[in-house]
């Protein structure tokens, strides 16, 4: 606290050799712990994607045997993985974390680590400080212990609320005025007692004290200065100000400071429990010719043992008797039973010719020594010292380590004074959020530097402790005088409470020692140091505890990382605490924590709601490719639409669980059991999948039916009916048995020559079958896909348009053929194109007369545009779609098929030779257009096991010369099929159709009724939408 100015400084340690650095080493080899919503979403996600790898693979399997190409079972395979993995669950559980830290800002708890959040939820112990957090952190001094006029040290009363006002200690004593003196000038903080006025920019002298009038009427006396430092010396100082000016006639405790310089100090820490500032007896310390004097403040006990004096009630000095050091552990005791904290104070008046102003002081440690070169009570410590040293045993502390010589200037006994005790009340909101853990089943353990005495009379007063210690019990026996047997004797080893000194346990103590420490349920552990504490959170662990630590010092940042969840003190916290923590209190209340812990209690219940409404629509995602597998179905649900499902529609309602409200036993209930209670149990699991999953699933697939039945696709064209069904739908011409109906055009009216839908195909003029009265589909299925082409590109100059540059290039990519067609045909089956379809909201006109040469090529190269395949990879989509033209194995195995066939990829297709029976044994022979052909009459059986590797391809198309394109033969099929035509000046269904070498004309457009399979792939997705 240098203000302004220059000096040179020393270094004299530097790293991980100096106090902080020492205390970053800790922090930093301690392993963060994984918090335990983290291990649950792990653990979760260890499990999804199993199931999600080998479901995906086992289809991609699957359809590869069933002959699907395969960047299409690829992209099947993603589907699945995507299906099974739940891809908005990072968003909403980040989301969840996110509103819930929000909420928790409002009760004066700021989250830093989100998942932070649900652990505090999962806490089943709390390690709790005192000062601050448990209690008020407003310090008043409320007792004093000094030598009353007999000499003999007595307790005496302060005005305080917790003597109700009382005051009974006298402002004339001398030995008062010492204690006093010392409690003011061992002590760093100070009193800020100007503010700024705003209109002049003036420091204004605040008065020490005012009337506060309360909301009840009452009125009361208030500090209005503001003590700057340690909560315990401001109270000391708030108490000092009035006594010094009434009983030594000082201004104020800066006037007595002023007037008695500093020459020396020895800062309080953890360790010591002591501090140390040595005093001339006038302003200028180099000129002082007066004696030093020493004076001392720290915990009782490492007072008491450095002082052989005590000062009587005139200020003179008197030795110690047993009976007044008796006395002074009695009163210490008895105070601290109070729930008061108690401070011992001493004195040493140095001689000046010793310690005049050129004096070296020293702590001891730049000389190498353990303790300082000036008396400080340490002639127990010295014996001690040199007994191990007369045994040639080196004195070590309760860490192991060796201590250094002891300085001989240290030896000589201080004076004692007297002590000060305060009050430091609980806060109103922590018993009962005390007993609020108890119920929720949470252990509430205290760990304070403070005397057991004290920590266990506030562990009473805010219920942490409720029954009597081992001690308590002991001693109630005795005053009974109960022995074992007796109907009044209470067994010690019974007892369920238990204070645990700092001196009565090390880091090295077995294991079976603290779990008998720790099967206590209602704990205390007082006195402790920062790595005492570090090893009291390990324990915990170690017995399966989910804990919580609060800390406010430095020291408590190991702690603090060490425990699954780290709490800082917001207004008593240092910046190096709140930075190890994970939460930290904005009002250092107790009570805060419990409020956390509901709401992160609460956002693991609405996390599970949430997975479990995440998780539900994976059976409906996956079930679509199940059926399209095993059931020949369309696919009901695409990739597409299952990220939309999963990143857009799930996403909003699956965060709004997180807004649920708390269930009524949320803090009965005990602390969740990380090893049975998971987030993702097997009773959620059968909830997901199995009941709400399969009910979303078949209200999905029904009202995927209902679209596809109202636009012409009934059930029973797309269950189990037709093999290949779900490869082929929305890409190839539909083939249907029709009984009864009638063929319309788009605009509805019929056929006027009333062809029979039972034996006639339709005409391009009247595309479209309308069930009419009672017309229905009997049975649908595809034409047999039974050539195969070579795993090659086309052709460099390939035109999808022109038959001459077709060849036996397909990328192995099965085609149907003119024969397969002539299959069905010959049992009755037909293209059909739903006049439903005709009335849907998707119906295009142009896709009864479309123009191949403006939109197919564009289709084809849009498709391999998306897969990344632009160029010429392109025409591989033209060969996946229904084809240009048809194929015809007769013409390319020059009219004989027997024995030219070779096993089919894609399978023998046995439920379509269950539906159309004979269709797959057909003898082409059979067909009358077998003999259409001018090169001969085509002979030889199709079977669909078989497929072959030759075919022509027509399409209609003609040279100028009059001569088909492709093969001559190709003129045969011309009117074999009604879906390929030519117009002139653009497509139309009232177009002039042209024929022959007419087709080789500039203004001939290239027409092709692909409204099957338009109608289809729009049903489909209509279908997939609902």
């Amino acid at each position: 606290q240098v203000p302004e100015g220059s000096c040179k400084g020393i270094v004299i340690k530097i790293g991980d050799d100096t106090v902080i650095g020492r205390i970053a080493s800790l922090a930093l080899s301690t392993d963060t712990e994984q918090t335990p919503i983290n291990r649950e979403i792990e653990h979760f996600i260890h499990i999804i994607s199993a199931i999600a790898i080998v479901l995906g693979v086992s289809f991609f399997a699957a359809s590869l045997a069933r002959g699907q190409d395969p960047i299409v079972s690829l992209v099947f395979m993603i589907g699945i993985i995507v299906a099974n993995v739940p891809e908005g669950l990072l968003a909403t559980v980040t989301v969840c974390l996110t509103l819930t830290a929000k909420r928790m800002y409002t009760k004066k708890v700021m989250v830093k680590n989100l998942e932070g959040v649900e652990t505090l939820g999962s806490t089943s112990c709390i390690c709790s400080d005192k000062t601050g957090t448990l209690t008020q952190n407003i310090m008043t001094v409320a007792q004093l212990v000094y030598a009353d006029s007999d000499d003999q040290l007595k307790i005496q009363d302060a005005a305080s609320s917790f003597t109700k006002g009382i005051r009974t200690y006298d402002s004339a004593s001398k030995a008062f005025h010492k204690l006093l003196v010392c409690s003011t000038l061992c002590n760093t903080c100070y009193f800020e007692k100007y503010y700024e006025d705003e209109a002049t920019g003036k420091k204004v002298l605040l008065p020490f004290k005012k009337v506060r009038q309360q909301g009840d009427g009452t009125s009361i006396e208030e500090i209005v200065w503001t003590p700057i430092g340690n909560a315990s010396e401001g109270a000391m100082i708030k108490f000092a100000h009035p006594a010094l000016n009434e009983s030594l006639g000082m201004k104020d405790v800066e006037d007595l400071r002023k007037r008695n310089a500093k020459v020396f100090d020895i800062p309080f820490n953890s360790k010591k429990k002591y501090q140390v500032h040595i005093h001339c007896q006038s302003a200028d310390p180099e000129t002082d010719n007066n004696d030093r004097v020493l004076y001392m403040k720290g915990a009782p006990e490492r007072i008491f043992v450095r002082c052989s004096e005590y000062c009587a009630s005139d200020g003179s000095v008197l030795p110690i008797t047993e009976d007044i050091r008796k006395s002074m552990s009695t009163l210490q005791d008895k105070m601290g039973s109070n729930g008061l904290r108690v401070l011992g104070f001493a004195m040493k008046q140095l001689p000046v010719a010793e310690f005049g102003p050129g004096y070296p002081w020293s702590d001891g440690r730049e000389e190498e020594k353990s303790t300082p070169n000036f008396p400080l009570g340490e002639f127990s410590f010295i014996e001690r010292f040199n007994a191990a040293e007369s045994r040639s045993e080196p004195l070590k502390d309760d860490k192991g380590i060796i201590l250094q010589r002891p300085h001989p200037a240290s030896a000589p006994g201080l004076v004692f004074l007297g002590m000060m005790a305060l009050v430091d009340p609980p806060r109103e909101a922590v018993p009962g959020a005390v007993a609020k853990c108890k119920t929720a089943g949470i252990k509430v353990i205290m760990v304070t530097g403070d005397h057991p005495g004290t920590a266990k009379a506030i562990a009473y007063k805010v219920g942490i402790l409720w029954g009597p210690t081992k001690e308590d019990l002991i001693n109630m026996n005795e005053e009974n005088r109960a022995s074992p047997g007796d109907a009044d004797f209470q067994d010690p080893e019974s007892a369920q409470a238990i204070v645990v000194p700092g001196w009565e346990f090390s880091d090295d103590m077995g294991d079976d020692k603290w779990n008998a420490i720790l099967e206590h349920p209602q704990i205390v552990f007082a006195r402790t140091s920062p790595q005492q504490k570090l090893v009291i959170v390990g324990n915990c662990q170690r017995l399966g505890h989910i804990v919580a630590v609060t800390g406010d010092g430095v020291n408590d940042s190991p702690a603090l990382k060490k425990a699954d969840i780290g709490i800082a003190m917001g207004i008593a916290g240092t910046p190096v605490t709140k930075n190890a923590a994970d939460m930290i209190l904005l009002d250092d209340n107790f009570a805060s924590i419990v409020a956390g812990v509901e709401e992160g209690r609460l956002i693991f219940d609405n996390l599970k709601k949430s997975i479990c409404y995440t998780l539900t629509s994976n059976i409906p995602e996956i079930s679509p490719f199940l059926c399209w597998i095993t059931m020949d179905t369309p696919m009901p649900l695409s990739t597409v639409l299952i990220l939309a499902i999963d990143l857009g529609t799930d996403m909003v309602p699956a965060i709004s669980m997180a807004y649920e409200d708390a269930e009524a036993d949320i803090m009965k209930r005990p602390p969740r059991n990380a090893k049975v209670d998971r987030l993702v149990t097997r009773k959620l699991i059968f909830l997901a999948y199995l009941q709400i999953g399969i009910m979303q699933a078949m209200a999905g697939f029904y009202a995927w039916m209902v679209v596809l039945n109202d636009y012409g696709f009934p059930p029973t064209v797309l269950m189990g009916n037709p093999s290949g069904t779900g490869m082929f739908f929305g890409d190839q011409t539909m083939y249907c048995k029709f009984r009864g109906g009638q063929y319309v055009n788009f605009d509805g009216r019929v056929d006027p020559q009333g062809r029979d839908p039972e034996s006639e195909p339709p005409t391009r003029r009247y595309p479209l079958w309308d069930r009419g009265d009672n017309g229905y589909l009997e049975k649908c299925t595809y034409p047999q896909k039974i050539f195969r082409g070579r795993n090659a590109q086309p052709q460099a100059s390939f035109n999808f348009r022109d038959a001459d540059t077709y060849n036996q290039r397909t990328f192995s990519l099965a085609q149907p053929t003119i024969e397969s067609i002539w299959a069905l045909e010959d049992k009755g089956f037909f293209e059909y194109s739903p006049w439903r379809g005709r009335m849907s909201p998707f119906w295009n006109n142009k896709w009864v007369a479309w123009n191949l040469e403006r939109s197919e090529e564009r289709l084809a190269g849009a498709k391999a545009g998306t897969l990344g395949r632009k160029g010429k990879a392109d025409a591989q989509f033209i060969f996946m779609a229904q084809p240009a033209g048809v194929y015809s194995i007769c013409i390319a195995n020059n009219y004989d098929l027997t024995g030219r066939k070779r096993p089919h990829k894609i399978g023998a297709y046995s439920s379509l030779r269950n539906i159309v029976k004979g269709a797959n044994n057909f003898n082409v022979a059979d067909s009358e257009k077998a003999a259409s052909f001018t090169g001969g009459t085509c002979v030889g059986e199709l079977n669909g096991k078989r497929s072959y590797n030759r075919a022509q391809f027509c399409n209609g198309g003609y040279n100028a010369n009059g001569t088909a394109k492709g093969n001559p033969d190709c003129a045969a099929l011309d009117d074999s099929t009604a879906n390929i035509f030519y117009c002139k000046l653009g497509c139309d269904l009232d177009c002039a159709e042209v024929f022959g070498a007419d087709r080789a004309s500039d203004d001939v457009e290239q027409c092709q009724n692909v409204a099957s399979r338009l109608i289809q792939t729009n049903t489909n997705q209509h279908a997939q939408a609902a």
